[in-house]
């Protein structure tokens, strides 16, 4: 994790007062003036904090971590009543498929951007100078003409690894909690059998489906967060380390390193450096964001657990039963969807 460090402080401006011909006396007006004048001169040249021109990156990134959030949230219930079903199929069942497969790319762009090695990279390439006799483009430009004729390009620089694994890691341990609380439930659905509750006949099945609709629909957009972002030789990182606890790359805790095993997985980590670099060069714009973030498998993945999960609850009369579908689709299924960029299954 990158860590922001202490700003420089302005350079102090003296102000000299000397008598003689060819030394002009100051009034202190004109010397509050030049020590004004100096502080608005001074200028920090790294390790200061700066604003993003353009945050469309963190709000996509936001629809993935809201999912964390109620992960998180419905791991706080305690099976006591029938309540901690209806909230978790509330909850789980809203979560729009395109909105949770392109902000997961979104939060992985964010988590290589926070990446020490891949940062300092980028600082490498953005200092080369520009050479017009070579035709060599140096700078930011340069950088985003390089990514445009070779969508590989980030890979191959040398703290691409790092970055990598960070991503892999990432996604094989959210998808390891995500589906270890699904595994809690389709358990806890056998041990709500022997309780009155868990047996208890509840409100029909599409009530049921139609509030959770209802609670989507009323549901406010996620908050776009504010982070610190500390810049060091031009480059912007997001200092996910000392964000809220849902933004920490490592939410899952646990799991192993992950591996990219097929081609499709490959332009999805090319997609997500691509953003990374933008991110951390001030150039990112929505549609950018749009284009690179998209993932097609993960959204045709999410799309049928929704459908699944929508189908199972038409066929449940109690608590018990919910718990199985909730378990099974609405976060097994959740978590295969997300981790399979990672392998995470094979890990």
């Amino acid at each position: 994790m990158s860590q922001s460090r202490r700003c420089k402080g302005p350079r102090q401006v003296s102000v000299s007062y000397r008598s003689g011909s060819n030394n002009r006396k100051i009034r202190p007006a004109a010397a509050l003036a030049a020590i004004v004048a100096g502080l608005a001169a001074t200028t920090v040249s790294a390790d200061t904090l700066a604003q993003p021109k353009d945050n469309s990156l963190e709000r996509s990134a936001a629809n993935y971590i809201r999912f964390r959030e109620d992960v998180a949230a419905i791991e706080a219930m305690p099976f006591t009543d029938e309540e901690v079903t209806r909230e978790a199929h509330r909850r789980l069942s809203t979560h729009d498929s395109t909105e949770l497969a392109g902000g997961w790319v979104a939060y992985a762009a964010l988590v290589a951007a926070d990446s020490p090695a891949f940062a300092e990279a980028i600082q490498d390439e953005i200092k080369k100078k520009s050479n017009r006799r070579k035709g060599v483009i140096g700078g930011v430009d340069g950088l985003m003409a390089n990514i445009a004729q070779d969508p590989a390009y980030l890979r191959n620089l040398s703290g691409a690894d790092e970055a990598v694994s960070a991503i892999l890691a990432m996604s094989v341990q959210d998808s390891t909690r995500i589906a270890e609380l699904g595994d809690a439930f389709k358990t806890q659905a056998y041990a709500m059998q022997k309780t009155s509750w868990g047996k208890k006949r509840i409100s029909p099945p599409q009530s049921r489906l139609d509030e959770a609709a209802n609670y989507g629909r009323a549901r406010a957009k996620p908050a776009t967060p504010v982070f610190e972002r500390p810049v060091n030789d031009g480059v912007m990182a997001p200092a996910l380390a000392n964000a809220r606890q849902e933004w920490a790359a490592d939410w899952g805790a646990s799991g192993g390193a992950g591996r990219v095993s097929e081609k499709s997985a490959d332009i999805i980590i090319n997609n997500i450096l691509n953003l990374a670099a933008r991110y951390s060069t001030n150039a990112l714009n929505p549609r950018l964001v749009e284009v690179y973030a998209a993932n097609p498998k993960s959204e045709r993945c999410l799309s049928m657990a929704k459908l699944t999960l929508d189908q199972c609850i038409a066929a449940t009369r109690t608590p018990y039963e919910e718990a199985f579908c909730l378990g099974e689709h609405g976060l097994n299924d959740v978590a295969t969807c997300n981790g399979w960029v990672a392998d995470a299954g094979a890990s």
